[in-house]
């Protein structure tokens, strides 16, 4: 499918999950997802564009920040990092940046890395959402500690990962994290020589394993070999709504599948 056409399809897909209260989910069922709406709102703008009512998708958040179901570190990622793509200015209440420094850990990071809730895909997943709410509302924090605790999951193949086992999704978080805190990486050769290894086209069999990868070897600043297969996957994995989904042969669309979509396709260099 021509470029342009997957821009425009997506854009399309991302405005049908559109709610009254002002958000998206991807299924359509109010109330809308703060993290559905982050998807959307980032996927866009990836795309260069904005949500067809931003001043909504403001108005979705104020009230959902109210709530104080919200105060997940998810909710707070979901609203920081929509809100600042969309150019607006974000006061967060004192209970909040309590809630973020609550969850500071011994290590250096923050939040749990044993026992992990199943849908948390990496024992960094929560140290990078509270670095990025950090940065965007422009609180402090010691850059040194956190690339350290992130450092500590380094392994001898070169992933990153809790007891010698390394992911592609804690290798993805840890790249973001050592960039967003100026970590010199360009000695980890390691982490290179890993994720070239992972790229082999059998052990990449979902999108968001394209997504882990490209963006890990963007953050480490290299080119990406074997991107017209990556593209192809990603191509196939786009549906006739516009929507992406997991695999290419099979699955349903979702905003989340979309945005590792059109994300990978921006680290793939694709026109």
């Amino acid at each position: 499918m021509p470029a342009g056409n997957i821009r425009e399809s997506a854009q399309l897909y991302i405005e049908r999950c559109r709610l009254d209260d002002g958000g998206y989910f991807f299924a359509r069922i109010p109330p809308s997802s703060a993290v559905d709406t982050y998807y959307a709102v980032i996927t866009l703008a990836m795309l260069g564009l904005k949500p067809e009512r931003p001043a909504a998708v403001k108005r979705f958040f104020a009230a959902a920040l109210k709530n104080s179901s919200t105060l997940s570190i998810n909710g707070l990622f979901a609203a920081t990092e929509s809100l600042r793509a969309l150019g607006y200015t974000m006061q967060m209440p004192p209970r909040y940046i309590d809630r973020i420094n609550k969850l500071r850990n011994d290590m250096g990071g923050f939040g749990a890395v044993d026992n992990l809730d199943i849908e948390v895909v990496s024992e960094l997943e929560t140290t990078y959402r509270a670095l990025k709410i950090m940065t965007a509302l422009g609180m402090e924090f010691n850059q040194r500690n956190i690339s350290d605790f992130v450092l500590k999951f380094g392994n001898d193949d070169g992933g990153f990962g809790k007891n010698n086992l390394s992911t592609l999704a804690s290798t993805y978080y840890a790249t973001e994290i050592l960039r967003l805190t100026g970590y010199d990486m360009s000695g980890l050769s390691a982490t290179v020589r890993y994720l070239r290894d992972r790229s082999s086209i059998w052990r990449l069999n979902f999108i968001e394993d394209i997504f882990w990868v490209s963006n890990s070897l963007s953050n480490l600043g290299q080119k990406i070999d074997k991107a017209d297969w990556m593209i192809s996957f990603v191509e196939a994995c786009q549906r006739g709504n516009g929507g992406f989904a997991r695999k290419d042969v099979m699955g349903i669309p979702s905003l989340e599948y979309t945005y590792y979509a059109v994300s990978a396709l921006k680290a793939l260099s694709y026109p």
